[in-house]
């Protein structure tokens, strides 16, 4: 008699393109089956996107931020499925949570590392989280921790190793890269870069955390004769964005750093693919476009404070990562590309090699193997 699939519960508090990419892996899992649970079904005042994602490749449950005691009976009625609960987003996770941990029942967490240098936190606010890491580490459960620097600093709390799980954040490795690579031309000219031209990209929410004022900093320290060759494309909007418009106006390399709104994803990865390096400058990032840089067969020049990039790089392999704040490495590493096209060749050979190493499919396997 052929056996029933397992049933693993995804509980978040909203659809993500990069959850999705990990998502779509189960639909050719035939170990288990996964059902997906949302706080809400979209979010137009978080994420601009054009269609509704939360049901892409599976039907999903809409179960509200407001308690909802259908939801929470299921979740406690159902002990032989799986649960995999991703963050303390809303009423019910966080209850959830306290009942699972109050009854002993098995359950996963998966979490990225919370910004150590968090700001704006009241006392209370600090006391909760400290209360709820608090309860995770005593309760009976698995947390997934996306990279290893989450790893590291759960480990840093006392959580034990066999309570840790490395579940990083997934990206599609399976891209048309020449269908990328031959809008070069187009983008060469829209950027007004010459075929001998170095091209840079970046992007991400402009943030104080994300460095790109670090990244325009190292630009203004390279050599002179190097720079006018250099054209650095930085995607995204945010609270930084005047700011950062300032500082390039100010170190007088408007002809060298382009600020682009958000691109629809196709373009940015068009944009990503076609560059000679992709740089992920944060001070602080749980995880970020380090691997998607990769997986477009491009060589990543990524900070020690960006998550994906501490994972992923290779010193000199496949990348290179350096101190944060230390923008003189930085512009160091770029010359060293710029100077040496076989070397970054080479590089953008391997950095697709790794980006293949984690196919989503690996995703599903370590749910496979340590969900409880």
């Amino acid at each position: 008699m052929k056996s029933q699939k397992q049933i693993i519960n995804l509980v978040q508090d909203l659809a993500t393109p990069h959850n999705n990419v990990l998502i779509a892996a189960f639909k050719d899992c035939n170990e288990a089956q996964i059902k997906l649970w949302y706080a809400r079904d979209m979010d137009q005042s978080r994420y601009q996107w054009s269609t509704n994602i939360s049901h892409e490749h599976f039907p999903a449950e809409i179960y509200g931020t407001s308690l909802n005691w259908r939801f929470i009976k299921y979740c406690l009625s159902h002990p032989e499925e799986k649960f995999v609960i991703v963050g303390w987003m809303n009423a019910n996770t966080r209850l959830i949570h306290l009942l699972f941990f109050l009854l002993r029942r098995p359950f996963n967490h998966w979490t990225d590392l919370p910004d150590p240098k968090a700001q704006g936190m009241s006392l209370k606010q600090n006391f909760l989280r400290w209360s709820a890491y608090k309860l995770l580490k005593h309760a009976h459960s698995k947390v997934f921790g996306v990279g290893a620097t989450t790893l590291i600093c759960f480990r840093g709390w006392g959580f034990s190793a066999k309570q840790l799980v490395n579940l990083p954040i997934f990206v599609a490795v399976d891209e048309d890269l020449p269908a990328y690579h031959a809008k070069r031309s187009q983008l060469l000219e829209q950027y007004a870069i010459n075929q001998q031209g170095f091209l840079i990209s970046a992007g991400s929410r402009l943030i104080q955390e994300k460095g790109y004022d670090l990244l325009i900093k190292a630009i203004g320290l390279l050599d002179a004769v190097i720079r006018q060759h250099i054209k650095v494309v930085i995607v995204g909007s945010g609270d930084c964005l005047s700011e950062l418009e300032q500082l390039v106006i100010d170190l007088n390399l408007s002809g060298q750093i382009v600020m682009e709104k958000w691109l629809a994803i196709d373009d940015f990865k068009a944009l990503i693919a076609n560059s000679d390096v992709f740089i992920h400058p944060s001070r602080f990032d749980s995880y970020g476009g380090t691997t998607l840089g990769m997986a477009l067969g491009v060589p990543v020049i990524g900070s020690n404070g960006a998550g994906a990039a501490f994972d992923r790089i290779k010193q000199g392999r496949n990348g290179f990562l350096y101190d944060a704040e230390d923008i003189q490495a930085l512009a160091n590493f770029i010359t060293l590309l710029y100077q040496n096209p076989e070397l970054k060749r080479r590089m953008g050979v391997e950095a697709y090699k790794t980006a293949c190493q984690w196919p989503s499919r690996r995703g599903v396997d370590i749910i496979l193997n340590n969900a409880i």
